[in-house]
């Protein structure tokens, strides 16, 4: 049995998730789903805490701890932007277990080499993880990212661009439900792109 709770801004669905997640200090909860099967336990979002979140991030993340400044600073500049956010995915309000940058297509650095359209949005997940399988909790963090992200009329279509050889990335978003669309040459890699509509998401 799961329960989903949903507070996604105080002016609602309509103003969109920059605007209404814009409205919200950095330590509102945002998103709230309950599971009571086998045992009880929420999974819940909230808007990046920079101060609080960094050095989980840059353990998670040992390269990004090497430049931890200039990542503080995209940060914060992407949530002070009109088309960006980030959002970190905590178990029972307490434990960080990803965190996941939603940024609107036509802004990215990827607009350059792979056709986008209006409502369609590229996300980046990082993982509290140093396993090489999917953790079924890992799974259903994307996966109320992914439910909270489509409550949002805007948003048609969500786009994610693991590296090809990052089997887990990979793995995850497949099994939430994206389809392989092509392969670019990214930040000297090779990257699959994956994208997931409302139609092929599995909740």
């Amino acid at each position: 049995m799961q329960i989903t709770c949903t507070t996604p801004g105080i002016t609602g669905l309509k103003d969109g998730l920059i605007s209404s997640t814009g409205l919200h200090s950095k330590k509102e909860i945002v998103y709230t789903k309950l599971f009571q099967h086998p045992s009880s336990y929420t999974l819940s979002l909230r808007p990046l805490n920079i101060p609080r979140d960094m050095p989980a991030i840059c353990k998670w993340a040992w390269k990004l701890s090497r430049a931890a400044d200039t990542v503080a600073a995209s940060y914060l500049y992407a949530g002070s932007s009109d088309f960006a956010r980030s959002f970190m995915v905590l178990l029972n309000n307490r434990l960080a277990l990803c965190q996941i940058d939603i940024c609107a297509a036509d802004k990215d650095e990827l607009y350059d080499t792979f056709p986008t359209a209006n409502g369609d949005y590229i996300i980046r997940l990082l993982m509290n993880t140093n396993r090489s399988t999917v953790r079924p909790l890992h799974l259903k963090a994307l996966q109320t990212c992914m439910e909270y992200f489509f409550l949002f009329p805007e948003i048609k279509k969500i786009i994610a661009e693991p590296e090809a050889e990052n089997k887990l990335y990979n793995e995850i978003l497949l099994q939430a439900g994206f389809r392989q669309e092509e392969q670019v040459f990214s930040h000297y890699a090779v990257c699959n792109l994956l994208a997931c509509t409302r139609q092929s998401f599995i909740p």
